[in-house]
């Protein structure tokens, strides 16, 4: 017991080292031979899952690696742990050990896809990487030295940006699902906003798993043969679950454009924004009023937008654009987190736009570090 009280504390050191830019900027020899500069080493993994994600790596002929990273003392640890069989690890583009592996371990790690990861071991580094003060990235701080005000209007702004490219992808899904109609319940805007809808409700967990549950729903299989083909989901996917089987009992003589379009127009955008996450909702927590909201901004309110373009409706999709502005903010999680931290407001913006803002920063330019060009790179 000791032993493996002294092996974590190990690990959490080095993975603290890791955490705080440590290699930042080091050059990485795998045991394969590889090298690879550590542009970003990620920001820490939340739950199950792998140490780190969106770490940055660039190879030798200049282009970038973009994953996860797992940490370890030994190689052997990756098997004992049981990832090389756990879809949560393919994202994995580099696994660090501190311990070189022995001369009959692996030199490439296996990833549950039928890919692998190289390797690199940093005990021998240890002593050619000193203790340095980690290179801020432009933007750090940006909220002290530029003001609430004017953070808020770029925030706003890249919500906005990103709002709009959501309604473009589904104006275009809803052109090519209405050329090729196919057959299930309702019309195609409402299967196109369903699975979208389906997918939100896995946000975070397994979305791909609950968009296919949302799809059979769509084509007419039974609620009870859907739960029984979904018996693999975990817990928290399980009451998601339920909750779409809720919204889809709600929905199902109307399909979910109708009533959500007659929300999208009660009242003041204010209100049809309170209106909307109220359909969207699910009582008892199942659909809790957070995740409504996440549907919401990510999907009925670009989904009308989208839909008004096709359907030549202006106004619908400057009233969409109005509820989206209006909508409260939405829970943190871990983009606009980290966003926050490198940022340094005192307190995340109010509002589910300049949220959504953060988000199209961290896709558009923070994600792969590409600063240049970034609106938030302002010296």
């Amino acid at each position: 017991m000791a032993a493996a009280v002294g092996r974590g504390r190990r690990e959490a050191e080095y993975a603290a080292r890791w955490a705080a830019g440590a290699w930042r900027g080091a050059t990485l020899r795998a045991e394969t031979g590889e090298t690879y500069a550590l542009v970003f080493e990620g920001r820490r993994g939340g739950g199950a899952g792998p140490d780190f994600r969106d770490a940055v790596l660039a190879r030798a002929d200049g282009a970038r690696l973009y994953g996860d990273v797992e940490l370890h003392l030994r190689v052997g640890a990756w098997r004992a742990h049981g990832h090389s069989r756990d879809a949560r690890y393919n994202g994995v583009v580099l696994h660090v050990v501190f311990h070189p592996p022995g001369r009959d371990e692996e030199r490439r790690t296996p990833l549950a896809s039928g890919g692998s990861a190289p390797i690199v071991a940093l005990a021998s580094e240890m002593e050619e990487i000193p203790e340095h003060a980690v290179e801020a990235w432009p933007c750090a701080g940006l909220a002290e030295r530029m003001g609430a005000a004017w953070l808020r209007a770029l925030l706003l702004e890249a919500g906005m940006a990103r709002f709009r490219l959501k309604a473009a992808a589904f104006a275009r899904e809803l052109r090519e699902c209405e050329s090729s109609p196919g057959r299930g319940l309702w019309t195609p805007a409402d299967r196109v906003l369903w699975g979208a809808l389906a997918e939100g409700l896995g946000y975070g967990r397994d979305r791909e798993a609950l968009r296919r549950a949302g799809e059979l729903l769509a084509a007419g299989l039974a609620p009870e043969a859907v739960r029984a083909a979904s018996d693999g989901l975990g817990g928290v996917e399980r009451v998601r679950l339920g909750g779409m089987l809720a919204l889809f009992a709600r929905w199902r003589a109307t399909g979910p454009w109708g009533p959500l379009r007659r929300r999208l127009w009660a009242g003041a955008p204010a209100e049809a924004a309170r209106g909307m996450a109220a359909e969207l909702g699910v009582a008892g927590g199942v659909v809790s009023p957070g995740r409504a909201k996440i549907l919401c901004a990510n999907v009925a309110l670009p989904f009308a937008a989208g839909w008004a373009e096709v359907a030549g409706e202006e106004e619908t999709r400057a009233r969409a654009e109005d509820v989206y502005r209006a909508l409260p903010g939405l829970p943190a999680n871990a983009i606009t987190r980290e966003m926050g931290r490198q940022l340094g407001p005192r307190r995340l913006p109010a509002g589910a736009a300049a949220q959504q803002g953060l988000h199209h920063i961290w896709a558009t330019h923070c994600r792969e570090k590409r600063c240049a060009g970034c609106p938030c790179a302002v010296l």
